[in-house]
């Protein structure tokens, strides 16, 4: 991408939680790319890596719950913006 350049992804979904679209917000974010997520009119929020996402450079795994639970023990919570 373009560092200049702005994209749109859209879908049907209305909240980026239940959409592919947190998985491709996922992977721009481990390359240092901001996303927003249009949220309302007017209204939109920073993505923040999915929680139960376990990331490496710019790998992205997504464990069974069980070996989430583990990982989300140890991450600091997040403040809800």
């Amino acid at each position: 991408m373009d560092s200049g350049a702005r994209c749109a992804l859209m879908c049907a979904e209305a909240v980026p939680w239940r959409c592919h679209r947190s998985l491709v917000a996922d992977a721009l974010i481990v390359r240092g790319v901001p996303v927003e997520h249009i949220i309302g009119r007017g209204k939109t929020r920073p993505h923040v890596l999915t929680p139960f996402a376990v990331a490496s450079g710019t790998r992205i795994l997504y464990p069974p719950q069980e070996a989430a639970a583990g990982a989300e023990a140890a991450r600091p919570a997040e403040a809800d913006s």
